[in-house]
């Protein structure tokens, strides 16, 4: 089973750093696209035989466009160079509809945002509806230069502005002391963070220090050029059908998704490699083997989510709310 996919045409495609470029996409209709949340990304197929996932930077409130910031990876897997050198002003391309693996917690006493190089792109629609609601939050946005800074010729006209910091690495003076901000901020507090592996360790170390697990919330924007966490084994189990009774046996060499849709299960498969989130199923019952590097620990904790195409059992069964 396949997930219905979108039309849109690129309205507008500009640069906005050297290695980045910003892409506009609306409904082919010229109707209006549908809602997203914060935090919520889409999948872009371009027929390369990989389907990518790109954060959505723009108000969460608006309908009649989608925003993406795209960074050129020469030696990713073809998605980042083909929009970046093919594509063009009024082409056509599939996507799927906005899926949210990095959900905004509304309700923190005060939010602070970080985003380094082309992760500031899902900080800027939390940035967009934090200022809708009037929560408080601070955006903290990192880069190796302005050159190499997606969006910041646009900052400036944001209307949450002030509540943003520009840290630059070729400027000392604008050095960001996350301690010393951290060691300030009040209970419950939460801290969203987007960027490249190394930038992100550095972040999440620090953080630790001060905030509890479930108070900080990252998102790796390299996770999609990253191989799944692969053991050197597979191990054969079972998995239960709570709604049938069902019990379907997984072997060492098939992955769990492929078992579920060769017996006509409404489960999707988009990447197949554990980034996009569309295979994720709840497990009721029995321990989960997490081998993606993207689904939150809230959604594999607190709402049993597991990542089908890639996720394996730990015990001898799995229950599936399914």
């Amino acid at each position: 089973m396949t997930e219905s996919r979108l039309w849109v045409k690129v309205s507008d495609k500009y640069r906005i750093a050297k290695d980045s470029v910003a892409i506009e996409l609306v409904a082919e209709e010229g109707t209006d696209l549908p809602r997203f949340t914060a935090g919520a990304h889409i999948d872009i197929d371009l027929g390369l035989g990989v389907v990518r996932q790109y954060s959505l930077a723009n108000d969460p409130g608006e309908t009649h466009r989608y925003l993406l910031g795209v960074l050129k990876v020469p030696l990713g897997r073809g998605t980042s160079v083909a929009l970046h050198d093919s594509l063009r002003r009024g082409d056509s391309i599939q996507i799927s509809r906005p899926k949210n693996l990095f959900p905004l917690n509304e309700h923190a006493a005060l939010t602070v945002l970080i985003g380094g190089g082309i992760g500031i792109t899902p900080m800027l629609a939390f940035g967009h509806r934090l200022h809708s609601l009037g929560r408080p939050f601070e955006l903290h946005f990192c880069a190796r230069s302005r050159d190499y800074a997606p969006f910041e010729a646009e900052l400036g006209a944001l209307p949450f502005y002030s509540q943003l910091q520009l840290h630059l690495d070729d400027d000392p003076d604008s050095a960001m002391s996350l301690s010393g901000q951290l060691a300030a901020t009040p209970e419950n507090t939460h801290l969203y963070l987007c960027g490249p592996k190394g930038f992100m360790e550095v972040v999440l170390t620090t953080a630790r220090n001060y905030l509890a697990e479930d108070q900080i919330h990252h998102e790796s924007f390299d996770a999609v050029d990253a191989a799944p966490i692969m053991p050197t084994a597979n191990n054969p189990f079972e998995v239960e059908i709570r709604s049938s009774g069902e019990i379907l046996q997984v072997a060492a060499d098939q992955t769990l998704v492929e078992v579920l849709q060769y017996n006509g299960l409404p489960v999707q498969r988009n990447c197949p490699r554990g980034f996009c989130g569309g295979c994720a199923v709840t497990v009721l019952e029995g321990e989960v083997e997490h081998r993606d590097s993207s689904l939150p620990d809230h959604l594999r904790n607190e709402l049993g989510r597991m990542l089908s195409c890639v996720s394996r059992a730990k015990s001898a069964r799995l229950v599936l709310d399914l």
